[in-house]
């Protein structure tokens, strides 16, 4: 399956002038069953993994992603104590806390979210 879809990528491709590095690519198993760990494709040998890292989140094949939102909970927490100093300040106004939390910590926090697959338990 994965190689037909493979070869279907490169010939869509060439008429664009775009080749795909099949030696730096990577596949993931994508259903369930045990995944394929070599597979050849326009005879070069594909790696099959179960996860991967993509925008600094692990992309797993069970599309189970709890523990890389508690990490990102985690990091968001650790900038929100650093700015501590800036939450106490009398000099600084709300409006600009508020936004600094916006740009400073929420950022962290929903860094790579849209590759991120919720499952009702993690709302």
């Amino acid at each position: 399956m994965h190689c037909r879809i493979c070869q279907n990528v490169s010939v869509a491709a060439a008429p664009f002038g775009l080749k795909v590095s099949w030696a730096k690519t990577k596949l993931q198993n994508l259903v369930s069953g045990p995944p394929a760990r070599m597979l050849t494709i326009n005879g070069t040998q594909v790696e099959g993994v179960e996860e991967f890292l993509y925008l600094g989140s692990k992309q797993s094949s069970d599309g189970y992603c709890l523990p890389v939102i508690h990490h990102h909970i985690g990091l968001a927490s650790a900038v929100m104590g650093s700015l501590q100093c800036i939450w106490k300040c009398s000099y600084i106004s709300l409006p600009t806390k508020v936004y600094l939390e916006c740009v400073l910590v929420m950022s962290v926090l929903s860094y790579s979210a849209q590759t991120w697959t919720l499952l009702v338990a993690d709302l």
